[in-house]
């Protein structure tokens, strides 16, 4: 159908058309006049609402309607192509010389930075809660460049790790997400425990460290390490083993004579200062490798670790009591046996040779080494409670630390 109205085609002419003579004229007959309601069509001073002012010519040839839906085809058209263009493009470029480096995040939604990426294996959720604990530190040194873990001992940032490879240092940095160093400081060491604290440019959540009294061979632990995860990301791996020994004196490094708690959990690759859990997380102690291979793999004690931990931040060195005896591990990791008394010493006249030490305020001790570190971390003056066994039975000693030779 046509957007025009349809003309007469029996020769009866338009509105338009000059037939010699309009209705209008007064003489004029009305020829061909047909009743509007008869009629196809209209004259535009027939339509409702005309006016002088209204366009005929418009109502007569009304322009053509726009075809809204054909332009609305057209551009869904074009976008589909330019789309195709596009994906066609992606598929040809070639990879990024320079692709981004991934970020390191930690096995929790929520937590400090740390330069955990995540876990390579499944982690308990108590160990996985001590992994934000744990740092990366990066150590330059005389002899080269070493890394080493540093658990969170103290608030504000306070680390622990081990001493032995800082010798002739030069420059200590976290490791942070994505690999970047951030600038730490070693606050104290001490030699005697081989045990260092530095501080991070990051407030770590403190670890929970567990008292290792109740601690025995067979107990399970877990051992938790720094593995590299791709460029410089590092990943946690959480390996499962079992405490082979307690308390015995370790013999080779700088913190010989001190207690050692010993494992057997199988680590590739281990950094100094890597903690060992017990199987509720807290952390039983931190690797201790002076002799890296060797077997089984030595940790130092969490008491010992904190004790001095907490002189270093107090005083930046350890003065430790002193007792003025030596001795023996008994049989059977039964106590430490007194061996000597020293004249004039704090112990003169209060213990005699033959005696079993078996607790330090009421805290046990296995062997000499652990009332060794006992005793290491109070300072002169420190009154202590000494449990004794002996063949008239036991006893309880009341000896004051004295100073340190």
């Amino acid at each position: 159908m046509s957007d025009t109205p349809d003309e007469p085609d029996d020769g009866t002419p338009g509105p338009g058309d000059d037939a010699g003579g309009g209705p209008d004229e007064p003489d004029s007959p009305l020829r061909g006049w047909i009743d509007p309601d008869d009629r196809l069509w209209r004259h535009p001073s027939e339509v409702a609402g005309s006016g002088p002012a209204q366009d005929v010519s418009s109502l007569l040839n009304p322009p053509p309607r726009r075809n809204h839906r054909n332009a609305v085809m057209v551009l869904v058209g074009v976008g589909a192509v330019m789309a195709a263009v596009a994906w066609v493009v992606v598929l040809l470029s070639p990879a990024s010389d320079h692709p981004l480096e991934s970020t390191s995040q930690d096995t929790a939604t929520s937590g400090p930075l740390t330069t955990l990426a995540g876990v390579q294996n499944a982690l308990p959720a108590a160990a996985a809660a001590t992994g934000h604990s744990i740092v990366e530190l990066q150590a330059t040194t005389t002899h080269g460049t070493v890394l080493l873990v540093g658990v969170a001992v103290a608030e504000g940032g306070l680390v622990a790790t081990t001493a032995d490879l800082l010798g002739g240092l030069q420059r200590i940095d976290m490791v942070g997400p994505g690999g970047k160093l951030q600038s730490a400081t070693v606050v104290a060491t001490d030699k005697t425990s081989d045990v260092a604290l530095v501080s991070v440019p990051v407030a770590l959540p403190v670890a929970t460290f567990a008292d290792d009294s109740g601690l025995g061979s067979g107990t399970p632990d877990l051992a938790l390490s720094f593995v590299a995860a791709g460029g410089h990301s590092v990943a946690l791996r959480c390996t499962a083993g079992a405490v082979t020994d307690v308390g015995s004196a370790i013999t080779t490094g700088p913190a010989s004579t001190m207690p050692s708690i010993t494992s057997s959990p199988p680590m590739p690759a281990l950094l100094d200062g890597e903690p060992l859990l017990a199987d509720d997380g807290a952390v039983l102690g931190i690797l201790y490798n002076p002799d890296p291979g060797s077997s089984p793999v030595t940790f130092l004690p969490s008491d010992l670790v904190v004790g001095v931990a907490d002189e270093l931040r107090s005083q930046d060195r350890v003065v430790h009591g002193w007792l003025g005896m030596q001795g023996t591990d008994a049989p059977d990791a039964s106590g430490a046996k007194v061996a000597e008394v020293q004249a004039g010493g704090p112990a003169s006249g209060l213990l005699q040779v033959g005696q079993l030490i078996v607790a330090v305020d009421s805290t046990p001790v296995r062997t000499m080494a652990e009332l060794r570190a006992r005793l290491y971390v109070l300072p002169p003056g420190t009154a202590v409670t000494l449990s004794v066994q002996q063949p008239a039975g036991p006893k309880v000693v009341d000896i004051t630390l004295g100073t340190s030779s």
